[in-house]
C-alpha cells in the first residue's frame, strides 16, 4: 500500500477548515504579534551572547598549528590502521575503545613532532601566515629567489621554442624553393 501525501498539507487543512476558524486563528496571531516590541528592537550583541567575555584569536604559532594539525589528520589514518581484534592487548567494550584511540593519539603526536609525512605542508601549499607576515614553506616554495628563477626559465624556454619554430621556418621555405628549382 503507497502513501501519497498531498503537496501542501497546510494549504489542504486550511482549505478544510471553516471560513470562522480561519478568521479566529488569524486574531490570535495578532493579538500575539502586538504583545511583542517592534520588530527593529530585537538584536544581541557579541557582548549579551558570550556574558562580557570577548573572543581572542588563537596566539599559538603557525609552527604548532600544523603540527596540530597533522596530528589530527594521521590520529584519524593510525587509528583506521591499527588492528581490529585486539581485546587482549586494550580490553573490551568503551574502556578498549579509549585505549586504542589514546595510542593512536599518542603515535600521531610523536609522528607530527619528528616532523610528520607532509599532510599539513600539502595542505597549506606554498606559505602561512607568521606574525602576520606570508612565509614560504621549506621544501614546497623557494621564495623570491626560487620565482625570479623560474621567469628566467620560462623566458629561455620561450626563447629557445621561438629560434626553433624559426628554423623549422626557414628549412621549409629553403625545401620549397628546391623542389621548385628541379622541377624547372
Amino acid at each position: 500500500m503507497a502513501i501519497s501525501p498531498p503537496s501542501d498539507i497546510i494549504l489542504d487543512v486550511a482549505k478544510a477548515v471553516e471560513p470562522a476558524g480561519i478568521q479566529a486563528a488569524r486574531a490570535a496571531l495578532a493579538n500575539r504579534t502586538a504583545n511583542v516590541a517592534p520588530a527593529g528592537t530585537f538584536s544581541l550583541t557579541e557582548a549579551d551572547v558570550t556574558g562580557g567575555v570577548g573572543r581572542q584569536p588563537d596566539r599559538t604559532s603557525a609552527d604548532a598549528s600544523m603540527k596540530k594539525f597533522e596530528a589530527m589528520v594521521l590520529q584519524t589514518f593510525i587509528g583506521n590502521m591499527m588492528p581490529k581484534n585486539t581485546e587482549s592487548v586494550y580490553g573490551k567494550g568503551m574502556a578498549g575503545d579509549m585505549w586504542k584511540s589514546m595510542m593512536a593519539e599518542h603515535l600521531a603526536k610523536q609522528t607530527a613532532e619528528a616532523g610528520g609525512i607532509g599532510i599539513a605542508k600539502t595542505v597549506m601549499r606554498d606559505h602561512y601566515i607568521k606574525d602576520e607576515q606570508v612565509v614560504p614553506v621549506s621544501g614546497v616554495s623557494g621564495g623570491p629567489e626560487k620565482s625570479a628563477l623560474d621567469e628566467q626559465m620560462s623566458q629561455a624556454t620561450a626563447l629557445i621554442q621561438e629560434l626553433q619554430r624559426k628554423m623549422v621556418r626557414s628549412l621549409g621555405s629553403d625545401d620549397a624553393a628546391s623542389v621548385t628549382d628541379t622541377k624547372s
